[in-house]
């Protein structure tokens, strides 16, 4: 008889103890294709809940007093055309969603009741879109021209359907619609005005000036704010970096948590699968000793036998594994939806762990039985059948 028909047959046989190794398969490659699937998922939610948080690197020119530049004092100003210039870098990746941005103090702006109040007006330069690196949604402030957002405690002090009024540096009138009345809580543009970068260059007399550029800096080999600096000096020697390394360290611990925890349960899971896998292979070694033994018996030589545990070691594996990535991706995808706010249903299967599954699940299979396969192999044939059963 063909001895790959025989494993079919086998299979099909013992349908209780293959459906059992098959199902420790389907178990591991769900939980693996759940768990990576998720930590994925996580890492973009993170990134879209560190989004609420803001950027996390200030660019701006070397020698600023960083007393000044955080108590949001007046600071020298640069042109705005260096955002476009790194923009269009072939070598600069250590940072992602460039915004150039010009903000000054004004001490006396008045609203609409006459009193005087000390704000912030903020300036919002479109993102710049790095030519050479993949496209990724927006961050920040996208203030259309002849419009404000007004911060919450602003806001307070200006009627609903009133406009944002301001004196200009030329001593002119300047009047926006206030497209949005910002919540509270929301840090400095609480007490701020935030516009088009263009236009409060109008109103302050300040054309092609910003006096920082905001942007995302990415997790290094050497390093976030290290690497980060590098490059931007690399370009503009005259250009300073810092970093908020509150909102970074949480975007970070977030991502490395997740690692650590897929590193953790997907190994665990796979491991308790196979050992239970390699004592069921022996147990099914064991009640077909008399089978073994005839097989031998009639010729088989010891290497089919030991050819013959592995194929239905491997057929399982194989079976299992694509089987486990369809169901971990369908429950990735479920608890996805009741887990993550914002990538809820953006939770896709990651074809690529198909190819990861149909090659690692057999093989860990195959190897779950290799002892089992090489007790079956050293069965004599003369003792086994001489036995009465």
């Amino acid at each position: 008889m063909n001895h790959i028909s025989l494993i079919f047959k086998e299979l099909l046989y013992r349908k209780v103890s293959s459906l059992i190794i098959l199902l420790t398969v389907i178990i591991a490659s769900t939980a693996s294709v759940a768990i990576y699937t998720l930590s994925k998922a996580s890492e973009n939610e993170t990134r879209k809940i560190m989004r609420e948080q803001g950027l996390n690197l200030y660019i701006f020119p070397k020698g600023t007093n960083l007393i000044d530049f955080y108590s949001v004092n007046n600071t020298p100003s640069f042109s705005e055309n260096y955002v476009d210039k790194l923009a269009e870098s072939k070598t600069f990746d250590a940072v992602r969603h460039l915004t150039g941005i010009l903000q000054v103090k004004i001490s006396d702006w008045k609203d609409p009741n006459g009193s005087s109040h000390q704000i912030v007006l903020i300036g919002y330069k479109d993102e710049a879109m790095q030519r050479y690196l993949p496209e990724q949604e927006t961050m920040g402030f996208d203030v259309p021209r002849g419009s404000v957002h007004v911060g919450a405690l602003i806001a307070k002090n200006i009627p609903e359907g009133d406009f944002f009024t301001i004196t200009g540096y030329d001593g002119k009138q300047y009047s926006f619609k206030i497209a949005k009345r910002l919540d509270e809580g929301k840090g400095i543009i609480d007490q701020g005005v935030a516009f088009n970068l263009t236009d409060l260059q109008d109103i302050l007399g300040m054309e092609g000036k910003i006096n920082k550029i905001e942007a995302l800096g990415c997790v290094c080999h050497d390093g976030r704010i290290k690497n980060a600096r590098n490059q931007v000096q690399a370009i503009f020697p005259d250009l300073e970096v810092t970093e908020l390394s509150s909102i970074a360290d949480a975007r970070e611990n977030q991502r490395i948590m997740m690692n650590r925890y897929g590193a953790f349960i997907i190994p665990f899971v796979i491991i308790a699968c196979l050992l239970i896998t390699g004592l069921l292979f022996y147990q099914n070694i064991n009640a077909r000793r008399h089978e073994i033994g005839l097989l031998k018996a009639m010729g088989t030589s010891t290497g089919t036998i030991l050819l013959m545990v592995l194929a239905k070691a491997f057929l399982l594996g194989f079976a299992g594994g694509i089987l486990g990535f369809f169901t971990g991706s369908l429950v990735a995808e479920y608890f996805g939806r009741e887990i993550f706010r914002f990538t809820a249903f953006s939770i896709k299967p990651l074809w690529n762990l198909v190819y990861y599954c149909i090659i690692i699940f057999p093989l860990l299979w195959m190897l779950s039985s290799w002892i089992p396969a090489l007790i079956a192999s050293r069965i004599d044939a003369a003792k086994t059948l001489s036995q009465e059963y």
